[in-house]
C-alpha cells in the first residue's frame, strides 16, 4: 500500500500532453480573433438593418400595400367623422330637429322641476359678485383711457387744422 492519496501524483514535473504557456496564449488569441470576426459580421448586418429600417422611401416601396391602406383608412375615417358632424348639424336645424329638443327640455324641466329655477349657493353669489366686480373695474379703465385718448388728440388735430 502507497502512503500517497490514491489518483493523485506528487511529481512536479510536467505532462508531455499538457499545452505550454505559450501554445495557450495562441489558442486564445486565435479564438479572439474568431470572436472579434464573427462580432464584426454582427455589428454590419445590425448596421444595414437599422439603415433599411429606417429609411422611409424603402420602407413605403416595400410596404406600399400596406401604406396606402392605412392612409385610404385614415382619410376615409377623417372625412366619414366630418360628413358626421355636418349631418348631425342639418339634422338638429330642421324644425323638426329643434322640436325634438324642446320636448326633451320639457321632458326634463316635468321631471325636475327643482332644477329649473335652482337659487345659487353662497359660494357662487360671491364667486359671481367679484367677477362682475372685476369686469367693471377693467370696463372702467379701458374706458377712462380711450376717453383720455381721444382728448389728447384733439389739441393735435386742432392745431394740423389750424396750420392749413
Amino acid at each position: 500500500m502507497g502512503e500517497g492519496t490514491s489518483g493523485v501524483e506528487m511529481s512536479t514535473e510536467k505532462r508531455a500532453d499538457e499545452p505550454t504557456p505559450r501554445a495557450i496564449m495562441e489558442r486564445l488569441s486565435t479564438e479572439i480573433g474568431v470572436v472579434r470576426a464573427e462580432l464584426d459580421g454582427l455589428v454590419a448586418e445590425l448596421d444595414r438593418r437599422r439603415h433599411d429600417a429606417l429609411d422611409v422611401r424603402l420602407q413605403l416601396r416595400r410596404h406600399s400595400l400596406g401604406a396606402t391602406l392605412t392612409m385610404l383608412a385614415l382619410m376615409t375615417t377623417a372625412a366619414g367623422g366630418i360628413w358626421l358632424g355636418a349631418w348631425r348639424h342639418r339634422r338638429r336645424a330642421r324644425l323638426t330637429g329643434q322640436a325634438g329638443q324642446l320636448r326633451q327640455a320639457i321632458s326634463r324641466m316635468t321631471e325636475h322641476p327643482e332644477r329649473v329655477a335652482a337659487e345659487p349657493t353662497m359660494a357662487g353669489k360671491v364667486v359671481t359678485a367679484a367677477a362682475s366686480a372685476a369686469v367693471a373695474s377693467l370696463v372702467k379703465k379701458l374706458l377712462e383711457r380711450g376717453v383720455q385718448r381721444l382728448l389728447d388728440q384733439q389739441p393735435a388735430d386742432a392745431v394740423a387744422s389750424r396750420a392749413r
